[in-house]
């Protein structure tokens, strides 16, 4: 019996090799790659960085507070990573807090969805 599972265990290993075997004629000859590369605006940057100071200079020098930027308005960034005091300063600035995303969600969605308590629940005053 211990003959039979060692052979039976030795022909398995040895018709391993063989099963795995790629099939190299099926490949392209060439191959393309696509790279894509997504741009944030300075406004959008410093909105999920928390840096409260550059959103004010940003702000200062003109930026429009309420141009998206890979989807996403400087607010949805600001209250995706939590930080309330940018969101106070983009809404005085005149952000509009009931505009969606590209994919559909509000600035409230966004804190909810990333479990951003505190931007949620600031963001909760201003609920429709």
């Amino acid at each position: 019996m211990k003959k039979s599972v060692t052979v039976l265990a030795l022909a398995l290993c040895l018709s391993l090799p063989t099963v795995n075997a790629s099939n190299f004629e099926n490949l392209p000859e060439s191959l393309t790659i696509v790279e894509n590369t997504i741009e944030v605006s300075a406004l959008c940057t410093a909105a999920a960085k928390g840096d409260v100071e550059k959103v004010k200079q940003l702000l200062q020098n003109g930026v429009d507070v309420n141009v998206k930027s890979n989807g996403m308005l400087p607010i949805h960034y600001a209250a995706r990573f939590n930080r309330v005091d940018v969101i106070k300063v983009l809404i005085t600035s005149g952000s509009e807090i009931h505009t969606t995303c590209d994919k559909g969600l509000t600035a409230l969605r966004h804190a909810e969805k990333t479990n951003a308590k505190e931007a949620a629940q600031f963001l909760k005053r201003f609920k429709k």
